[in-house]
C-alpha cells in the first residue's frame, strides 16, 4: 500500500502523529489515555478520535476537518500539496510554520525539501526519521520512550524561537 497520505498537504507526516499512531500501535493504555483526552479537547465522542491522513480519502483528524491549508489545493489546477503550489510560501502557511506548535515549526522546509526531492523520497526520509532507532518502531512527534523497547527517543522536533531565549 501507497503511503503518499501521509505527506500531508501542509507539510507535515502524518505517519509521526500522535492520533496516527494511538490508532495503530503502541501501549494499550496510553492509547486510550490520548484518545480520551483529544476527544475531551476538541469536544467530540471518542469514536470520532480518528485519523487516515488528510490525503487519505478516509477518516480526518476533528483538528484537520476544517484546515484552510487542506481546503486550499481544491482551489488551485494542478495543485495537490503546498509543494505543487506556485503562491508557496503564502500568508497562511507562513502562518502555520509560525504558530508556536513545535511540530508545525519544520512546515516551511519540510515544503521546500518535498520540492527539492519529490514526495516519495521525502516519505522515506520522514519514515526512517521517526522510527525508534533501538527497534525501528514507528514513534509519533512528542514520543520519549519507545513503546515496543524502552528505548529513550532522541529529540526530533525543531526549535522554536522561544527556545532560543
Amino acid at each position: 500500500m501507497s503511503k503518499e497520505h501521509l505527506a500531508t498537504v501542509c507539510g507535515l507526516y502524518c505517519g509521526a502523529c500522535g492520533l496516527y499512531r494511538a490508532r495503530r500501535d503502541g501501549n494499550p493504555a496510553q492509547q486510550q489515555e490520548l484518545l480520551k483526552t483529544l476527544a475531551e479537547r476538541w469536544g467530540v465522542s471518542l469514536e470520532e478520535v480518528d485519523c487516515e491522513g488528510c490525503l487519505s480519502g478516509g477518516k480526518l483528524s476533528p483538528y484537520c476537518r476544517n484546515c484552510q491549508i487542506l481546503r486550499c489545493p481544491t482551489t488551485k489546477k494542478d495543485v495537490k500539496r503546498c509543494s505543487d503550489c506556485p503562491d508557496f510560501p503564502c500568508d497562511l502557511i507562513i502562518s502555520f510554520n509560525n504558530d508556536g506548535v513545535r511540530h508545525h515549526a519544520e512546515v516551511l522546509d519540510n515544503i521546500k525539501h518535498q520540492h527539492k526531492i519529490g514526495i516519495q523520497a521525502w516519505l522515506k526520509e520522514q519514515e526512517q526519521r521517526w522510527q525508534c532507532p533501538q527497534c525501528g518502531t514507528p514513534t509519533a512527534w512528542y514520543t520519549r520512550v519507545c513503546d515496543k523497547c524502552g528505548k529513550k527517543q532522541p529529540y526530533r522536533l525543531s526549535s522554536l524561537p522561544r527556545d532560543k531565549k
